[in-house]
């Protein structure tokens, strides 16, 4: 069958690094084992990718284990995630990345799933399960994408269906109410069908609490026109931050002849929770309003002052997301090259209420009263269309390979802000009452050309070189309301009179990037290679644009330069793995979306340079013993950056771009006198210090952090049955996950799940 057939690699597939890792820190015999790089049926060992990439193995994906986006990125040095919210997670990639929320806004790090790019960045944020592995690729990814991505790109390859029988149950029980079920059921259906189905089920209490009490509110709003926020009930306090998960997949792996398969893929995820606390810092930032923070908060329950997991919201803060998506790959064997073909449609829907102060409800008659509140609710609705053919050949000299790609997003979405005012805040223009609405109705439609083809000179050199096109073209209708109709001044960030209609702009860009490297191999043992690659992000519109003009004019696109240079290298026999590479990546004109002091969210462009080294290290110490360790030293700086109000930040920091960080393994395996195995692994995640925004401002400045995390497995001797007990976040830190700078100076800020801990039991039945 086609599934069978394994050829030479040509090395322009690699850049598409998708990485098997059938040992990560683990030994056989004293030795690491391969790490093996497979596309389009062919494979080479991770040593020969003239790229940096990581990669996380299926096995250790699961409970306890990496179970979202977070936790990749707390295993990859260079790497981190934020979220504002369920519906807005954000990706940075050695500095890179964008915190935009505009339906006609690109992120700089693509995530892809079976090699399909999703668009939105709220519809990967699914828990994982049933992944072969995931890769992350590091700097701009294009010639051998569909999708162009400007910062790197974190790609899951799901397990196929296979003819082997086989039915798995996993059930995981933790602290803070943690409840896990997770089934998979794999086999032949008939002699050419195979099928995969796998589910799973999540629920958690929350960490954080609403410590409201019903003498602290005093003012209730009425929101009678309000679409969203509406008149949310009152909130009666309590427990926040649960969670309610379940992921579905289904695959079906059509054997068609010994020269063609079909894969046809289909899954959903849903995911609930009851919100999540804002809580207010740095009260002394506040200047003249610090006193009215202060005494705020002092009347309020004493818990909030102790506690950073607490807020103390009258609002039902809700959030809420479904994704869903369907594919078919097609793959034949045209005897001069390999035909393959990707069409895919996928959708998310996201529903988020948030009370970014956390407080009650401000009386806007009294002049010592709490300076303001802001009540914020998303609805989005996305779906996304697109298709991609790729043909690939070669012989012992040249290795090439071309696409083409498509894709049409839509993304209809609608945000509103509710805002209250006190009187000292009224005398600075401030409506004392808002409730603005933004519409924004986008399409874009993404076209692309690709090849890319490698020279073998001889059995030391090698020779690439990549073209890509890329267009993509927006049409958007914006829209700016307001729904209590008083007037000018209306509601923050509004602030303007409403639109007098919706207005609608159009705006294509196209652009021609390229790649090229050269590779020279020292025997069997290292590898040397320098790449130039090249990436482009498209223009965007802005979101919650304040006039009809602005709503209507775009950002310019955002360009790359990378140049990358690398050493991978085996020694002692395979005993010890040393790679390392030096990037340097100059940004032209890159997308900043920002909450200025003047209460506007505004989208810039600003020019940028990040540049470091990142080295890993694999040591088989003995036939138990294996150690891994991942570093990286690098600086995203502004070079230019004046803001709208005419702040000049050249110089500053790129926001979330920590300088160092590193990732620490260490497995133990002890074979048990019943013929079973205890493994044990030991876990350590550091990220440096960093800025939450691009002011570097103290209030913004993020403190070092370090995440411990550990496991015992045991394995009964024919591998059917484990149980693991683990822990994570064990020093149980409560670094900042997501920072927002109000504009009288104080901030407002989330922060990362505590210590959890908890047992997983595994079973295969056959």
């Amino acid at each position: 069958m086609m599934n069978t057939r394994i050829g030479k690699v040509p090395l322009s597939l690699l850049a598409s690094a998708i990485v098997t890792v059938t040992s990560t820190g683990e030994a056989s015999a004293g030795t690491i084992e391969e790490i093996v790089v497979t596309a389009e049926k062919r494979s080479a060992s991770i040593q020969d990718v003239p790229l940096a990439v990581s990669a996380i193995r299926g096995d250790d994906i699961g409970s306890g284990k990496i179970a979202g986006v977070n936790d990749v990125t707390l295993r990859t040095p260079n790497v981190n995630f934020t979220q504002f919210n369920l519906g807005e997670p954000r990706l940075y990639v050695r500095g890179i990345g964008n915190s935009s929320d505009s339906a006609a806004s690109d992120p700089a790090v693509g995530v892809f799933i079976d090699d399909i790019y999703i668009g939105r960045t709220g519809g990967s944020g699914f828990d994982l399960i049933d992944l072969q592995r995931i890769e992350v690729l590091k700097g701009p990814q294009g010639t051998l994408y569909g999708k162009n991505t400007n910062g790197g790109a974190i790609n899951m390859i799901t397990r196929r269906p296979t003819y082997e029988n086989s039915m798995d149950f996993s059930f995981t029980a933790g602290n803070q109410g943690l409840y896990q079920a997770q089934a998979l059921l794999n086999g032949g259906l008939t002699d050419s069908v195979a099928g995969r189905i796998s589910i799973a089920r999540k629920q958690r209490d929350g960490f954080e609490e609403n410590v409201l009490r019903p003498a602290d509110v005093s003012v209730e709003s009425a929101l009678n026109n309000s679409p969203i926020i509406g008149n949310s009930s009152l909130s009666s306090g309590g427990r926040l931050g649960d969670r309610d998960n379940v992921v579905m997949r289904a695959q079906l792996l059509f054997d068609l002849s010994e020269e063609t398969e079909l894969l046809l893929g289909a899954d959903y995820s849903k995911d609930q929770s009851n919100g999540s606390c804002n809580h207010l810092q740095n009260l002394s930032a506040g200047g003249p309003t610090a006193p009215l923070w202060q005494n705020a908060i002092d009347g309020l329950s004493p818990r909030y002052s102790r506690d950073k997991r607490t807020c103390a919201t009258q609002y039902d803060v809700t959030q809420q997301r479904e994704a869903r998506g369907v594919s078919a790959r097609f793959e034949h064997n045209l005897g001069w090259a390999d035909l393959l073909s990707i069409s895919a449609w996928r959708a998310s829907d996201i529903a988020t209420l948030d009370d970014l102060t956390g407080i009650p409800l401000t009386d806007i008659t009294v002049p010592y009263s709490t300076p303001e509140n802001v009540i914020n609710g998303v609805e989005e609705n996305a779906s996304q269309f697109s298709q991609e053919f790729r043909l690939s050949g070669g012989n012992d000299r040249i290795d090439w390979i071309t696409g083409v790609f498509y894709m049409q997003e839509d993304v209809d979405r609608a945000e509103e802000f509710y805002t209250r005012y006190n009187v000292a805040l009224q005398s600075l223009g401030l409506a004392a009452e808002g409730d603005v609405l933004f519409l924004q109705d986008n399409t874009t439609t993404t076209t692309a050309l690709y090849g890319q083809a490698d020279w073998n000179i001889n059995d030391n050199w090698m020779l690439t070189y990549g073209l890509r096109w890329s267009r993509d073209k927006k049409e958007i209708r914006q829209d700016a309301q307001d729904l209590l109709g008083t007037g000018f001044p209306t509601g923050v960030p509004l602030i303007l009179p409403a639109f007098a209609q919706a207005v609608q702009g159009a705006q294509d860009w196209d652009q021609i990037t390229q790649r090229a490297s050269v590779n020279y191999r020292f025997g069997e043992d290292a590898l040397l290679y320098l790449t130039y690659s090249e990436g482009f992000k498209s223009g965007a519109f802005p979101s919650q644009a304040n006039t009809a003009a602005n709503a209507v004019k775009t950002v310019d696109p955002e360009l790359v330069k990378n140049v990358e240079a690398g050493l991978k290298s085996s020694w002692f026999d395979n005993r010890l793995l040393f790679n390392v590479a030096y990037y340097d990546s100059r940004y032209d004109d890159m997308q900043i979306f920002e909450l200025t002091p003047t209460l506007l969210l505004v989208l810039n462009n600003a020019q940028a340079t990040s540049r470091g080294f990142e080295t890993t290290l694999d040591f088989a110490a003995t036939d138990r013993l294996a150690f891994r360790a991942a570093y990286s030293s690098g600086r995203a700086r502004f070079d230019e950056y004046v803001t709208p109000g005419g702040d000049d930040r050249s110089g500053n920091w790129l926001p979330w771009a920590p300088d160092k960080s590193g990732a620490l393994d260490m497995d133990y395996n002890l074979p048990l006198a019943s013929g079973g195995m205890l493994a044990v692994n030991v876990n350590y995640a550091w990220k440096g210090e960093s800025f939450a925004t691009s002011s570097n401002a103290d209030i913004t400045h993020l403190d070092a952090y370090g995440i411990w995390g550990a496991s015992i497995t045991w394995t009964s001797s024919d591998d059917s049955l484990s149980l693991r007990a683990w822990g994570k976040n064990l020093g149980d830190e409560d670094q900042t996950v997501s920072l927002v700078v109000d504009p009288t100076g104080i901030t407002s800020e989330k922060y990362m799940d505590p210590r959890t801990y908890g047992i997983t039991v595994s079973k295969t039945f056959f």
